[in-house]
């Protein structure tokens, strides 16, 4: 989240149950029922900050893999010289043992900062990168915190080492007061032969902060910035892109928007969201509320999702940074479809969401990096069951 809530946390740092019924293969949840919260990491006692954020997880599923490898990754400050973790699962999320460290170049010294990790396989190949190499983007920060550097890594072998690519974009120092100028909350998607990396970018003079996109074809030579919600009222800060492709094959885009005015008590970064015909596309598209139809509005730090389970037009799916529950749209993101469900997971800043294979949509890995605000803190998962419409 790019938004005062985000400052108070850099503050703190620098302080589907089966497949068909015609399928001869048993289903996921005959060999794993859902379970609830597992433990994926806890900092160490000996370690002298124990706060854990900002989750990620990515399904190898992209190059013909079926063995449902899970890894995970997150915020957190190790001693020495941070990394961020990766973290891997053989067995749909229920255990996880560490893979590797990955070290970014522009956090290089103790006291540097890698924050708002996001992890994407390639499903087809991009430039020297085949189909199937896992990438890894993060915000790293150096140690005397003078810029903000959105830097991309890849792995070749599924995870057990990465490599450094390409820096996308880089800022000023970690603030978020409008005037200053960082960068924040990479993430990925590939879409006709050219993957964009979105983010938060406070450097145009017009806006306090606005969201954008860069895209390549290589991975190493990235195209100019172009918008996708930048908001006329400079105070106004959108921030914490998130995009999915529905079952109809519009995209919807849900990001927080700060100081917004629908509720500043209840909803200071209310959700807004905009549908287009294509993720490159969302800056002319219609500005949305997410309001569900008790009147809540979903704020902060969203993450969404699109199933086929759930009804005929599937279920997109919201959780926010804000409230426990779920925002469920059986709809296609019709705005007045939107409905408050228990999630059944703890609160927590960007839960993850990940449709879990061979369920038909109807498990989903939700894994919480837990809240920014608070000093213990620990990274967990666990499944949720998506209800009927």
């Amino acid at each position: 989240m790019v938004s005062n809530a985000a400052m108070v946390f850099y503050s703190l740092l620098v302080s589907l149950v089966g497949l068909a019924l015609a399928s001869p293969f048993p289903s996921w949840t005959d060999q794993h029922p859902a379970f609830g919260n597992v433990t994926i990491f806890t900092p160490p006692s000996n370690w002298s900050n124990h706060w854990t954020t900002y989750a990620r997880t990515v399904l190898l599923d992209q190059n013909g893999e079926t063995d449902d490898i899970l890894l995970a990754s997150w915020s957190f400050q190790p001693p020495g010289r941070t990394y961020a973790p990766i973290y891997q699962s053989k067995d749909g999320g229920l255990s996880w043992n560490e893979l590797t460290k990955v070290y970014f170049s522009a956090a290089d010294k103790p006291g540097s900062i890698i924050l708002q990790v996001f992890l994407y396989e390639l499903p087809q190949t991009l430039g020297a990168y085949p189909a199937g190499t896992v990438l890894l983007t993060a915000n790293a920060i150096p140690a005397n915190h003078s810029s903000t550097n959105i830097q991309l890594y890849a792995s070749l072998d599924k995870g057990h080492s990465f490599e450094y690519v390409s820096t996308v974009a880089v800022g000023g120092s970690p603030n978020t007061t409008n005037g200053a100028t960082p960068v924040w909350e990479p993430m990925i998607l590939l879409h006709e032969g050219e993957l964009g990396v979105f983010y938060s970018d406070s450097r145009d003079p017009k806006h306090g902060q606005k969201l954008a996109h860069q895209t390549t074809v290589d991975l190493v030579n990235w195209g100019e910035v172009v918008n996708d919600a930048a908001e006329a009222n400079y105070t106004l800060r959108p921030g914490m892109t998130t995009i999915t492709k529905m079952g109809n094959g519009k995209f919807i885009f849900s990001y927080e928007l700060a100081f917004a005015p629908e509720d500043p008590i209840n909803a200071a970064y209310a959700v807004h969201y905009r549908i287009a015909d294509s993720p490159f596309g969302f800056d002319q598209a219609e500005t949305m509320l997410l309001k569900a139809t008790d009147g809540i509005i979903a704020s902060s730090g969203p993450q969404t999702i699109w199933t086929p389970a759930g009804g005929p037009n599937g279920t997109v799916i919201t959780s926010d940074s804000h409230h426990f529950e779920f925002f469920i749209n059986h709809a296609y993101g019709d705005p007045s479809a939107w409905v408050k469900v228990e999630s059944g997971k703890g609160v927590g800043y960007t839960r993850d969401l990940r449709i879990m294979p061979n369920t038909a949509g109807k498990v989903i890995l939700v894994t919480n990096g837990g809240m920014y605000s608070r000093s213990e803190t620990m990274v967990s998962c666990g499944e949720w069951m998506v209800p009927a419409a």
